[in-house]
């Protein structure tokens, strides 16, 4: 029996699983998280990494109580109930400023936002393997730490993701001293600051499984894959709930869709506008053409707004020789092909599909332009004028080029 061909291997091959704690001055949290992830009875979670994400001041309190391969107390974890995490599985993310110095804590304005971005940008980059399964914890930390964690995972997080926090039984919940409940009693005894006993191996500690509103899917390919911060992400997710609307100028050979800015070229472009013009303005019902013979009333439609755009056409112009026996099928499907890859690009699938392009019908299929007439505008050029003597019709107002949004 032959061996098992790469893509088999990498269908069947386990996720790697990897827990994202929050720390600052009470490191216990990590190693509570831990163990009530790896030991509970239903679904248990044995991280294969670690990666714990703090300021400069927690990244202290970790190295000096949690990462000591001999003293620290996520290897004693480890070793007490054969968790198989090693040094080496275990990672220390800390924060910068953007100054590129670490930051000691999170106080301002300008702290929480360099916490956000790097939260973020950490969890992100967490995400892009499909192979990998992330845990976050928002336990641990300044509030707000946990706050950036959930909402990073929210944006970037995939099915598999998931997010919790961790619930401590009093009295271990504040003890500096508890780290995890211990496996035998008698192991572990902690004293309370009223001099009073008690032994680690009484602690509950459980988690509390939070549901996540999942946005990945409104997010552009551009953001997903980095950089960005936090402001640039929320408003891309903001985009989503949108209304869909395109402002086309051909002045610029750029379209705006929700509010992002992004250029066609002018083959594409002269599409988009013949395919309005055509299915909208002129109520005409288009299918895509045969191969033979090809449409010469499509080809002469859409040349006159490719002229419009470019200008007047020479003799040897590549597009208008390839249409100078009409609009083939070839054309046509390879043309409204490039288009829609455009506007996935720009916008991402899920907010792309407001503007996607495609045929109804199952015989015979009909073309139309995506958004009612309400919805486009054109800006501020002649070429919004409409043909045949049509007056500009109410919502296409030639308006001011105000492109302050960026592609992301």
């Amino acid at each position: 029996m032959g061996a098992p061909d790469d893509e088999s291997c990498q269908v069947n091959a386990p996720q790697t699983r990897i827990l994202v704690c929050m720390t600052g001055t009470a490191p216990q949290v990590v190693t509570e998280t831990l163990y009530a992830l790896a030991l509970r009875e239903d679904d248990p979670f044995v991280p294969d990494r670690l990666v714990i994400i703090s300021t400069a001041d927690g990244a202290m309190y970790a190295k000096k109580t949690l990462l000591d391969p001999k003293s620290g107390q996520i290897f004693k974890l480890c070793r007490d109930y054969k968790i198989p995490l090693t040094p080496r599985d275990v990672s220390l993310v800390c924060l910068q400023g953007r100054n590129g110095r670490p930051l000691p804590d999170i106080r301002t304005a300008e702290e929480n936002e360099d916490a956000a971005d790097g939260i973020l940008g950490t969890i992100r980059d967490l995400t892009r393997d499909p192979d990998t399964r992330i845990h976050v914890s928002l336990s641990g930390g300044r509030k707000t730490m946990g706050f950036y964690a959930g909402y990073a995972l929210s944006l970037f997080g995939r099915p598999q993701d998931s997010v919790s926090h961790v619930l401590v039984s009093p009295p271990f919940e504040y003890l500096p001293d508890f780290f995890y409940p211990a496996r035998r009693r008698g192991q572990t005894a902690i004293t309370l600051s009223s001099g009073e006993k008690v032994d680690a191996f009484d602690a509950q500690v459980t988690l509390a499984e939070i549901p996540v509103v999942r946005l990945r899917h409104a997010l552009p390919p551009a953001l997903l894959s980095g950089p960005g911060g936090l402001t640039d992400a929320v408003r891309a997710a903001q985009r989503a709930v949108r209304s869909p609307e395109l402002s086309i100028n051909l002045s610029t050979m750029k379209v705006r869709a929700h509010d992002v800015v992004f250029s066609l070229p002018p083959v594409q472009m002269s599409f988009l506008v013949w395919l309005f013009e055509s299915s909208v303005l002129r109520k005409e019902s288009l299918t895509c053409p045969k191969e033979r013979p090809a449409n010469k009333f499509y080809a002469a439609a859409y040349l006159e707004v490719y002229q419009r755009i470019k200008g007047p056409l020479g003799a040897t112009e590549r597009t208008s020789k390839r249409l100078e026996k009409g609009m083939d099928k070839g054309f046509f499907e390879e043309t409204l092909s490039k288009l829609n890859k455009e506007f996935r690009e720009a916008l991402g699938d899920d907010i792309a599909r407001f503007y996607r392009i495609e045929g109804t019908g199952s015989r015979g299929k009909t073309y139309s332009f995506p958004l009612p007439e309400r919805a486009v505008q054109f800006v501020s050029r002649s070429d919004s004028k409409r043909r045949q003597g049509r007056s500009s019709p109410r919502g296409h107002r030639p308006l001011e080029d105000t492109e302050r949004s960026k592609k992301v």
